[in-house]
């Protein structure tokens, strides 16, 4: 939904996500929530993954800092939270920094996740596994800072090539051989429950640090 300049921050959170744009499937949505909520439970910390079609005419620094302010985003005595911020419309994203992360996560760390993680896939109109690959990425940063271990559901994505999406070389035959194999032994994914999901910690201290970027 439109973010308008003097207008209170509405989003719809399902978990940490809110897909105001819906573009991401139900099992990506899901995976991400439980590897969000692993890591909020070890160590406090929570990421905001927030997808709009427009910021309303306003910067996406000014949104970003908002929703993590707006929704109290980390826990309360360690303000470590992160949002995560893609605007489709504008083609800009941010990923900002909680106070209690500003001395932990270096920005050229943010930066190595913007341009190698999340921006090739952008830059294809790509949002599903940029977004997917920068919220894992930031998630094991975040645990990383923490000195916890956090349980990954899903799979990350792997990193964007460079080739075009018209001159992706084909995978050989036997890799959807064996992926269909493998899908037969993984373990059935666990659901993320709503209804016992608490929120984002009461943090909400956000001071202006993160990357922002563009394609």
């Amino acid at each position: 939904m439109p973010l308008g300049a003097h207008a209170d921050i509405k989003l719809d959170f399902k978990g940490f996500i809110a897909d105001e744009a819906d573009i991401l499937p139900k099992d990506i949505k899901n995976d991400l929530n439980m590897t969000l909520w692993d890591l909020q439970k070890k160590s406090g910390a929570d990421i905001a993954v927030v997808i709009v079609n427009s910021l309303g005419g306003r910067t996406v620094e000014d949104v970003a800092l908002d929703i993590g302010r707006t929704y109290k985003v980390g826990s309360k005595e360690k303000n470590n939270g992160i949002v995560f911020l893609t605007a489709l419309n504008e083609r800009k994203m941010r990923i900002e920094l909680g106070l209690g992360f500003k001395d932990k996560i270096s920005i050229p760390s943010l930066d190595n996740i913007r341009d190698y993680d999340i921006l090739p896939y952008y830059k294809r109109d790509d949002y599903v596994n940029g977004i997917a690959r920068g919220t894992y990425k930031l998630a094991e940063l975040a645990a990383k800072v923490e000195n916890v271990e956090i349980k990954t559901q899903g799979i990350c994505p792997a990193k964007a090539t460079s080739a075009s999406p018209e001159h992706k070389e084909h995978a050989p035959w036997w890799v959807y051989i064996l992926a269909v194999i493998m899908s037969l032994f993984t373990p059935r994914r666990r659901r993320f429950n709503y209804g016992s999901f608490g929120g984002f910690g009461g943090g909400g201290g956000f001071g202006g640090s993160g990357c922002s970027g563009s394609w």
